[in-house]
């Protein structure tokens, strides 16, 4: 009996042992994932500093402008107070020059393809079209069109044109010799008030109209509504890929297209800025004396 007895209490210390190992297990394991945690959470605040870290200046261009662009190849536009446009590399050094005053006020420069850039003299209803060195390659007048008032044009594929037109208030796309391909619906009818667009810009599969208020309205490639993007308070705006970049309360904000999703980076440039531009690796900034160009790789 003795024995069995001595079997008995061996086996009730072996699991009191097994109890406490156990017990030091899980204290252990909890306290590994605590240690986890917080390395994830170093490394997490190490990334953001890093990648904040990475957006340095990569050039200044000392001349003062109304306005900037950047097309996907990187190169800078500066249109300058007397409405010249003056074209940059990546690197600030300036290439070449435009300037027309035969048709009054420049009212918008569409860069998104560098081969093609349009521009849009709203008073006289010119479009002026030229090549990668600033040269014309080609222009049109709407007003040969009597029926036509453009107020807005963006680029688009194909070599052809978006316009919109406050007369039928709808969105038309022209083809590369200006003739009618698409027209929209009439969009006093859809949002029972008149559009009449500060901004139009254009993609491979949508057609974006920025309204007076700042809205930006969303259709697709044949001219049907599509949604308002859920973004407010823009005075401009810039589109890159899948990306639509803007400035707000002195901050760039890219709102991702495919995602729907806003991320912020801080501007390393003093205040107050006046407009920022993406572009394919650079971002420019302008104040009031100089541009900027930052790179964020």
């Amino acid at each position: 009996m003795k024995q069995f007895r001595h079997f008995d209490h061996l086996e009730k210390s072996s699991k009191k042992i097994l109890l406490r190992k156990a017990v030091w297990g899980a204290h252990y394991v909890a306290f590994r994932g605590e240690i986890v945690a917080v390395w994830c959470f170093i490394v997490l605040l190490f990334s953001c500093l890093f990648a904040n870290a990475q957006l340095r200046q990569v050039a200044k261009i000392d001349t003062l402008a109304k306005a900037i662009l950047v097309d996907n190849l990187d190169n800078v536009y500066l249109l300058s107070p007397k409405d010249e446009l003056l074209k940059y590399d990546s690197g600030g050094k300036l290439r070449w020059r435009y300037s027309n005053n035969r048709f009054g006020k420049l009212h918008s420069i569409d860069v998104s393809d560098p081969l093609r850039v349009v521009l849009f003299y709203n008073d006289f209803q010119q479009v002026q079209i030229l090549n990668n060195n600033l040269n014309e390659i080609t222009s049109y007048s709407f007003a040969r069109n009597g029926n036509l008032l453009v107020s807005a044009v963006a680029s688009t594929n194909n070599n052809g044109l978006w316009i919109f037109d406050r007369a039928s208030n709808m969105l038309i796309k022209l083809s590369g010799n200006f003739t009618e391909d698409i027209r929209s619906a009439n969009l006093y009818q859809l949002f029972g008030e008149m559009i009449d667009p500060k901004k139009l810009a254009a993609s491979d599969q949508y057609v974006f109209v920025q309204k007076k208020n700042s809205e930006i309205l969303q259709f697709d490639r044949f001219g049907a509504y599509v949604k308002t993007l859920p973004i407010d308070s823009l005075s401009d705006f810039n589109m890159t890929s899948n990306i639509i970049a803007y400035l707000k309360n002195g901050q760039l904000v890219k709102y991702n297209l495919n995602s729907f999703e806003s991320s912020q980076t801080k501007l390393p440039v003093a205040p107050p800025i006046k407009q920022v531009a993406v572009g394919n690796k650079l971002i420019v900034v302008l104040t009031e004396k100089a541009v900027f160009l930052l790179s964020d790789n």
